[in-house]
Formats: structure tokens, C-alpha cells, sequence
């Protein structure tokens, strides 16, 4: 069984399947199998899997050159006074995505010429409707690949402020401060000469006022320091399943190197905790047998409640109620339903849940 693209049309007799028609014209059956093995035209209903955007901020504060005569020069107290690195976790986000499900494959047996019907489905074969045309594909899933180049402590310098050669000539540091802390004074009475119109300029007041605020602010920085924070999103993917109950180590999180594997024991623990709600214990698929006039619907899940928290050791992060279907039931269709091919069904792509049925 090949999948092409991001969706494979199959045409499919399933109002041969109606239950006023032999069942030897058409079926869907439950292949007790992880993956085809035979002719014919396949698909996956999704199981749900959790996925958990980690947020947090990269800060790397940087002493200036001249932070000693911040006080002396400038009657600044409030400087930044050594470097430091630090990685805080500010959030996270819990959201569910759908996988394939291997214990959830179907097999479409049809025959005959009855009315067609357009089977969508994703790369991975996951059913996602009936004569239904919107996307094809499950939530995408992100992965640091995805992210913009972390900070590091190189990143972050002082070169933007330009020094002329008269500060750079001389003999000392605090005589270079000093000179650096006589031109931020320049810099500020020439802005309120100019914005009073005792100085005139040729071009843009507005160019010329925001250079001399960037200039000012390098100059400042020298004294003052410089942090610089970054954000930095991070998804894990956990497919929860038997139990109903679950507590895991979802990671591990350094305030010297932000986020470790669920192993690395230098840092402390991110706890997901998972509780399903009452689940049905029905199994209407699994009780069908040659005879049953329905064998031919479309199957689908009917998805079960969670609970999910996000807990940074003892810390609540983020909690929200999902739909999880490995925990539900899996239903049909009544097999005349889609006799027509202007009927059409979409399902969630998360859960395999049916969204909505509609007529074109």
C-alpha cells in the first residue's frame, strides 16, 4: 500500500454496503494487523497524542567596561556588575495532535457500481473525511529544527558603541569613561538644542534625533551593562495509554542549560500528569461478525475526557481538559448513510471523532 501526496482518493462503493445489499458487495473490516498486508484500500483512525509547548527565556546579562564609574561619572547606581547566564521557564501550552494508530486499521472491501465516494487521507494514512476538501494533514508538529539560533554569550557585546580615536588614546580606563560619559552629556544637550530649534539640521529631525538616541544608548551601556533575553519554545509529544492514570517526567530543566532530556538528572524534574474521565468499556467492532449489517459503516472514535497538568516540580504551569481517543469507542456509520456522493463526513484530526456530516 503506497500513500502519495497529502491526500489519496479512493473510490469507494459504500452504498453497496447498505444493509438492503448483500455484504458480499462491500465492507469495512478491522484488520487485525499494524500495517496493510494485502490489496486493497487502507486507512488509519488516529490515536491522540499530547503535546506540551515548553516556554522559557534565555537571559544573559553583561557587565559594561566602565560599570565601576557609573557612580562617579554619570551619579548611576543601578549597573549590572558581573555576567551571568540563566534559563527560566515562564509557561507552556498543552495541545493534542493525532498519530496513527496501529491497532485502528481498516480495510475498504468494495464491488459493483453504486455512487463513489472520495476517501481523504493524510501522508501517513490517516482517514480525515469523505468527499471532504479542506486540509490533509494532521496539526503539524514542531521541533526545535523550527526555532531561531539560541543566544549565546558571544552574542552579546559592546561594539555598537562607536569610540572616536580621542577616547581610545587614552592612558586609562577611567579616563576613558570619563571622556565616554562628557560625550552622553554632548549627545543630550545637542537633543534639546535641537528640539528647542536653536540648532538646525539638514535631513530628517526625526533620523537625526533617533541616531542620537541609539548613539547615547551604546555609550550608556558601557556603564550601565547590557541583558539580553530570548525566547525559546521547546514541543514534546507524550502518546498516553493504558493506564488512566499517569505521572511521568515529561523533562528536565536547567537554570544553567535550559531544557535536558528526561534522564539528564542535573536538572529538576517537569512533571505531566494525566487523568481520564470514565471510559466506556464497549466495544461494538470488536462484537461484529460476518452477519452484522452494519459491518460496512464508516468507523470512527468517539474520543474519551482527560485531565492534563504541567507541573514544574511542586508548580502548577498549565492544566486543560482534552479528548483522547485511545481511551473511547469506536462507532460506524449507518452504512446507507453516504449513499450519495454529494454526502460528505469530516473528522477531527486529533482524535478521529466524527466533526460533522454535510451535503455539498
Amino acid at each position: 500500500m503506497i500513500y502519495r501526496g497529502l491526500v489519496i482518493i479512493g473510490l469507494l462503493a459504500l452504498a453497496g454496503c447498505s444493509s438492503n445489499q448483500s455484504l458480499s458487495t462491500g465492507s469495512i473490516e478491522h484488520v487485525n494487523a499494524d500495517a496493510p498486508n494485502g490489496h486493497g484500500l487502507y486507512y488509519y483512525l488516529p490515536k491522540t497524542a499530547i503535546q506540551v509547548e515548553m516556554i522559557a527565556e534565555k537571559r544573559i546579562q553583561k557587565a559594561g567596561p566602565f560599570f565601576r564609574f557609573s557612580q562617579r561619572f554619570l551619579n548611576i547606581s543601578d549597573v549590572i556588575t558581573e555576567d551571568k547566564e540563566e534559563w527560566v521557564i515562564v509557561g507552556a501550552r498543552i495541545g493534542t495532535i493525532g498519530v496513527p494508530d496501529r491497532g485502528k486499521l481498516f480495510r475498504v472491501n468494495a464491488s459493483g457500481a453504486p455512487s463513489m465516494a472520495a476517501l481523504n487521507l493524510t501522508n501517513e494514512g490517516v482517514l480525515q473525511g469523505l468527499n471532504w476538501s479542506g486540509s490533509h494533514e494532521l496539526a503539524p508538529k514542531v521541533t526545535t529544527r523550527d526555532q531561531k539560533k539560541v543566544i549565546e554569550a558571544a552574542d552579546v557585546d559592546f561594539s555598537d558603541a562607536r569610540l572616536t580615536e580621542e577616547q581610545l588614546i587614552k592612558s586609562s580606563t577611567a579616563a576613558m569613561a570619563e571622556e565616554v560619559a562628557k560625550e552622553i552629556y554632548h549627545l543630550r544637550e545637542m537633543r534639546i538644542a535641537i528640539v528647542s530649534g536653536e540648532v538646525s539640521v539638514g535631513g530628517s529631525l526625526e533620523a537625526v534625533l533617533a541616531e542620537m538616541a541609539q548613539l547615547e544608548k551604546a555609550y550608556l551601556a558601557l556603564f550601565t551593562g547590557k541583558l539580553e533575553t530570548q525566547r525559546v519554545s521547546r514541543f514534546y509529544d507524550y502518546v498516553p495509554g493504558p493506564e488512566k492514570s499517569v505521572n511521568t517526567v515529561l523533562l528536565r530543566f536547567s537554570s544553567q542549560n535550559g531544557f535536558l532530556d528526561p534522564m539528564n538528572v542535573s536538572g529538576t524534574p517537569v512533571y505531566l500528569e494525566l487523568e481520564v474521565g470514565e471510559v466506556p468499556n464497549q466495544n461494538f467492532i470488536a462484537l461484529e461478525d460476518d452477519k452484522s449489517p452494519n459491518r460496512c459503516g464508516l468507523a470512527y472514535n468517539v474520543p474519551a475526557r482527560g485531565h492534563v497538568k504541567i507541573i514544574d516540580r511542586t508548580l502548577l504551569l498549565s492544566t486543560e481538559e482534552v479528548f483522547l481517543a485511545q481511551y473511547g469507542q469506536l462507532l460506524r456509520l449507518p452504512a446507507n448513510l453516504l449513499d450519495g456522493p454529494e454526502v460528505g463526513v469530516e473528522l477531527e484530526p486529533a482524535t478521529g471523532a466524527l466533526k460533522r456530516i454535510f451535503y455539498k
